[in-house]
């Protein structure tokens, strides 16, 4: 099994894509793909194909990310799962350090039967950003079915985004959305930053020019409360610090299995400039949320609007839990299951004892879509709802 390790991103420096080539933005996977004259591209699923002859079939090359931190030691244990898929397996290669296009890479190469002809396979991977990102291709030569030199193109031609883009098109924001007849968003609570015990709440006030503002408050989780009523929240920050609690006679949060519900109760008259949300209920949706990477504002996504990448599906299953129970817990570990399932265990820090300073407290196997079991309770669970 592949055991993801969730690390902070660093950046490699692109070798560039030449002006007027075709180019494929997998802004989930903060990377740009330079697409070969001739082939055709297609993202299916967790896999992007660059398909050199027929769609569909052999010769390809094909791209997939995996947060996984050390790419020689994925490779390794990726030998051990392609044995398991291919029972006639050689390994032609093993794992070994190569250039390529300016780049640090590992390469290992396999043979295998497939519908009775020696097809090899090449994985090519790579450190960037926290993932490793694997680069593969699949030929069979008696049958002049080949890529030529297009896998080390596509790993040289690619590029990753900058810090700021990659921030603003990951896709790994996620949250609850509260959207206007018209269609435009009216509040949303940003989850993200609940590792820091905060929930970011975002809300658009039309102003006399009649033009939206984005304007955003601080909801303090290490003060709030689980009840019947929901999410019970006691402290309000402006981006400034300022505390605006007693602005608010009342913020709750509920939960259902198909969004949330938002409920504010105003205190008194607010000075003008504080431009706080008004009172009333706000029905919201799961979502996830990205940016244009162009300044041109968030697109907001269903929820259910998957494949998500196995850091957001620990996001996820945090703030799952947080919803059971109103305990947010730090650690998350992603396994990749051979049957392309992830298992999610959450740990609670506990006092030292025979070695151990974790506790696992919860484990959930579920699809790219977040759709499974929790095994600890035996129940079918959905992390987004």
């Amino acid at each position: 099994m592949l055991v993801l390790a969730l690390v902070i991103c660093t950046l490699l420096p692109a070798a560039g894509i030449a002006e007027g080539q075709d180019v494929d933005s997998l802004t989930d996977w903060n990377l740009r793909i330079a697409v070969p004259e001739g082939a055709v591209a297609v993202l299916e699923g967790s896999e992007y194909y660059i398909y050199a002859g027929q769609p569909g079939s052999i010769p390809y090359v094909m791209v997939r990310t995996y947060g996984y931190e050390d790419p020689k030691a994925f490779l390794e244990e990726f030998t051990g799962y392609m044995k398991t898929r291919y029972a006639d397996l050689q390994v032609t290669a093993e794992p070994a350090a190569k250039t390529v296009g300016g780049r640090e890479c590992f390469e290992t190469d396999y043979t295998y039967q497939v519908s009775g002809y020696q097809t090899r396979d090449r994985r090519i991977v790579l450190a960037a950003q926290g993932r490793t990102y694997m680069f593969a291709s699949k030929e069979i030569d008696e049958l002049g079915l080949t890529v030529g030199s297009m896998l080390e193109d596509v790993v040289a031609g690619c590029e990753f985004l900058t810090d700021e883009a990659a921030s603003q098109g990951s896709g790994i924001a996620q949250g609850y959305l509260y959207t206007l007849e018209d269609g435009m968003p009216g509040c949303w609570l940003d989850m993200t930053g609940i590792g820091e015990q905060t929930l970011g709440m975002h809300y658009w006030l039309l102003s006399e020019e009649g033009e939206f503002r984005e304007q955003m408050l601080a909801l303090q989780l290490s003060d709030a409360e689980v009840s019947e009523e929901g999410l019970v929240i006691h402290r309000v920050l402006d981006p400034e610090g300022k505390d605006l609690s007693d602005r608010f006679q009342s913020l709750t949060v509920q939960f259902y299995l198909d969004g949330a519900l938002l409920a504010v109760e105003r205190k008194g008259e607010a000075p003008e400039e504080e431009e706080l949300i008004p009172a009333g209920n706000y029905p919201m949706q799961p979502v996830r949320v990205s940016a244009d990477g162009e300044g041109n504002g968030k697109h907001f996504r269903p929820a259910e609007d998957g494949p998500y990448s196995p850091e957001e599906l620990a996001a996820w299953a945090r703030f799952c839990y947080f919803r059971q129970s109103g305990i947010f817990l730090q650690t998350a570990e992603v396994t990749v299951n051979p049957d392309d399932t992830y298992t999610v265990q959450l740990y609670a820090e506990v006092s030292p004892k025979d070695g151990q300073d974790t506790a696992s407290l919860v484990r959930y196997t579920v699809d790219a879509y977040g759709e499974g079991k929790n095994e600890t309770e035996g129940k079918t669970v959905s992390l987004m709802r």
